[in-house]
């Protein structure tokens, strides 16, 4: 900026090129010219600042001059990250300078305040370098030790992956085992069921003089088909081996008929209220959530005659289902709880339960986007609630 300065003919221009290709050099990507890249930034830089403290020195030490060469100094002892080029580098600015000063000649205030704002600088740069070098060394220790502990952690978690693995391998090996096993009398009961049932219309057997037997073998055998359905959803849904594309449009209405028809007995009535629509659901999961909360209601009840009702709430984008008993009712402070696993609040000793139906339910109904709630005062009777999305046109 000072056009009285005495400068090299075609120094900038030099200096301007050289610092331009050096820079340009990590381009070239050449694994060589990296590895050597920090010794060509260092001798850049040596080679600028002497040909700046010579400049300095031509000028009779002007301040212009001064600050660029203060601004490099301090740059570049910034710049440097090998201790003992820093030390080469700075020793021999000071050096250059003091030199220049002798032979320079200035006067005694200037030459003074000049080294002693050298050495000022220099001091001052070597602290704050030594406390980067020393941080970024503590960085570089704390680094390794942290991938050190990744390292680690990622062998220990695919040890435990693997056996996980081989120990879900080996639970998939003994379901399908037992499912088998329990299978296989439900498909000779299945079969003797519909030998045994005659041939012919359905109406006219069940007018006929063994109407009873007739209709007693159909419920066998339908109940056979619904343990085969839960057996195959409790298997599949606990080992979680069903796809979405295993999910189909049913007809509600046919799957309630065919439930009401298991559980109905002389002591147990369950009705229907509303128009039950088709969802679109995997079959053998929504029996479950039915028989569930229909056997709930049934096996609690402390009432000589069971009432059921069943009842379902168009909400427009979603179906509201309700299965209602005149059981015991429940207290309020127990609603969480009964549809935790394992949980039970049984009136009745002599019921054979395990509290998985429930949790089951709760299970099924949010995995598939739904609710369920219950609503129930002690002596008042019960009723659960639980949502499925309404089918989208087309669909």
């Amino acid at each position: 900026m000072n056009p009285n300065i005495v400068v090299l003919p075609f120094a900038k221009e030099g200096f301007a090129l050289l610092f331009l290709g050096v820079g340009m050099l990590p381009l070239l990507r050449k694994r060589k010219l990296l590895s050597y890249y920090g010794t060509f930034v260092f001798i850049t830089f040596f080679a600028f600042e002497y040909f700046l403290i010579y400049t300095l020195s031509e000028n009779d030490f002007s301040l212009d001059c001064l600050l660029g060469a203060y601004i490099l100094m301090f740059g570049g002892i910034l710049a440097i990250n090998n201790r003992l080029l820093l030390i080469y580098f700075s020793v021999f600015q000071f050096l250059h300078i003091f030199y220049r000063l002798r032979i320079g000649e200035p006067d005694v205030i200037t030459g003074n305040a000049i080294l002693i704002s050298v050495i000022t600088l220099l001091i001052y740069s070597f602290v704050i370098i030594n406390g980067f070098i020393n941080h970024r060394r503590s960085l570089e220790n704390t680094k390794n030790l942290l991938e050190e502990k990744v390292s680690e952690r990622t062998r220990d978690l695919e040890i435990r992956a693997k056996k996980l693995y081989e120990r879900n391998k080996d639970l998939e090996d003994f379901a399908f085992m037992v499912s088998n096993d329990l299978k296989r009398p439900l498909r000779n009961i299945l079969n003797l069921s519909e030998w045994l049932i005659p041939s012919g219309d359905a109406m006219e057997n069940m007018k006929g003089e063994k109407g009873e037997i007739y209709q007693d073998l159909l419920i066998i055998k339908e109940q056979v088909v619904q343990m085969d359905l839960l057996i195959n959803g409790i298997l599949n849904y606990s080992l979680h081996l069903e796809k979405e594309k295993e999910r189909k449009r049913i007809n509600l209405s046919s799957l309630i008929e065919r439930i009401i028809l298991v559980n109905s007995s002389k002591n147990c009535h369950i009705k229907t209220k509303g128009v039950f629509p088709d969802v679109y659901f995997n079959e053998s999961q929504l029996l479950q959530v039915f028989q569930n909360l229909i056997q709930n209601a049934i096996k609690h009840n402390d009432k000589d005659r069971v009432s059921i009702n069943l009842n379902v709430v168009n909400k427009g984008d979603f179906f509201v289902f309700s299965v209602s008993d005149n059981g015991p009712g429940i207290d309020k402070k127990y609603h969480d709880k009964i549809f935790q696993l394992f949980q039970r609040l049984e009136l009745k000793t002599d019921i054979n339960s395990i509290g998985i139906g429930l949790a089951l339910v709760k299970k099924i109904i949010e995995r598939n986007g739904g609710n369920v709630w219950v609503e129930s005062d002690l002596g008042k009777g019960t009723t659960f609630f639980f949502t499925i999305k309404a089918l989208i046109a087309g669909e």
